[in-house]
């Protein structure tokens, strides 16, 4: 019955989380407008502590200094979407990745009680729906500690199903990119499949290199390494591939602005190519006003976005919001796939996405379902 225990929590947790008090839209709205002066508050009062370095186990401060931000980043799509089970699943994965890299897990108390004490400062009385979900974090403090110290990945069990992937994954730790391409074209050659093996060799290897990072076995310059590496194989693979004919309608796919995680999307945009469409890929973080120019000299029928970090979802909800200037007819399908989509059960619909593809195989197969609809 004890392997069932983390999962019991969690689930009270989330239950909690739906029971979490709204935060209207103005307060939320107040939450962004101040959030350079709370954050230099923050970080202010965490400077004044003598137990500093002990509580960042020796990290640079500038650690510290980056992660106020993504939480003020994180915490205001939080309210922006009431996005409370997207808080709960994100917490555990936070305080692992940093106690990992040896935070204490004094520090997030420490840190949690600053925010709400510069909350209330700059806030006052309009800030108390927000300081109800700092209060919830510190309440349940101990709990997500403890789901922390659950890994969300077994050692025991092997990562890769055949030796050839472990010694891709090594390759790829290395940034040996001649290695990784053989294998990468021996693949091809052996199954004929772009879709295999873009999720049998190189979407295992980059899911650990995540975990590496998130366990402290990597820097982060490993994990930037790694992710060139793939990128440089997604655009020299494909051509070994032949020229695929367009038999459906125009799709354009990007990443949503202030994302930089694209490996995904650059994946959807080959799948969908290799599936018949004329295909647009923007690549990461291109502003609003170019994006919108592009659809409106394009006309795409289908638009596909990818979104990885939570902290990034008011900006594509920017994105999509500005297609409403299209007319009925203009307004293309809207699908949406990446990493976030796993932590908010509402995401999809908030958003105002038609469809989420959990992979690119499946964004090809909705994309085709919708097609074959409208023809």
């Amino acid at each position: 019955m004890s392997c069932h225990i983390p999962e019991i929590r969690m689930d009270s947790l989330l239950q909690q989380a739906n029971r979490m008090v709204f935060v209207p839209e103005a307060v939320s709205a107040l939450y962004l407008y101040h959030g350079e002066a709370m954050l230099e508050q923050v970080n202010n009062i965490l400077l004044e502590r003598p137990d500093l370095s002990e509580l960042l186990g020796g990290n640079p401060q500038q650690m510290m200094f980056d992660n106020h931000r993504y939480h003020f980043e994180f915490m205001a799509n939080v309210f922006e979407f009431q996005g409370y089970d997207m808080l709960v699943r994100t917490v555990p994965w936070v305080y692992r990745a940093y106690f990992n890299h040896g935070f204490s897990a004094d520090y997030f108390v420490a840190e949690l009680e600053a925010w709400v004490s510069v909350i209330e400062q700059i806030l006052a009385e309009e800030g108390n729906t927000i300081v109800a979900v700092y209060e919830f974090l510190l309440d349940n403090h101990e709990v997500f500690v403890d789901l922390a110290g659950q890994h969300a990945w077994d050692d025991k069990v092997p990562f890769f199903e055949d030796a050839q992937d472990a010694v891709f994954y090594d390759h790829l730790l290395e940034g040996n990119f001649a290695e990784c391409f053989a294998i990468g074209r021996a693949f091809l050659e052996r199954t004929g499949s772009l879709e295999r093996l873009y999720l049998d060799i190189f979407q295992p290897a980059m899911y650990r290199i995540g975990r590496d990072w998130e366990m402290g076995r990597i820097s982060v310059a490993k994990e930037h390494l790694a992710s060139a590496v793939v990128m440089r194989l997604l655009a020299s693979i494909y051509p070994l591939l032949d020229p695929p004919s367009v038999d459906k309608g125009t799709v354009l796919v990007t990443v949503a602005p202030n994302e930089y995680h694209e490996i995904g999307a650059w994946m959807v945009a080959n799948t969908l190519e290799l599936d018949g469409w004329k295909t647009v890929y923007l690549g990461a973080n291109t502003p609003c006003a170019d994006f919108m120019n592009l659809v409106r000299a394009e006309k795409p029928c289908l638009l596909a976005f990818s979104i990885a970090m939570p902290f990034n979802l008011r900006h594509l909800k920017r994105m999509i919001d500005q297609l409403e200037s299209l007319s009925p007819a203009e307004r293309p399908f809207i699908m949406v796939g990446g990493q976030v989509f796993r932590l908010g059960n509402r995401l999809q619909k908030t958003l105002g996405a038609d469809a989420y593809a959990d992979s690119c195989v499946t964004a090809a197969q909705t994309a085709r379902g919708w097609w074959n609809k409208v023809q």
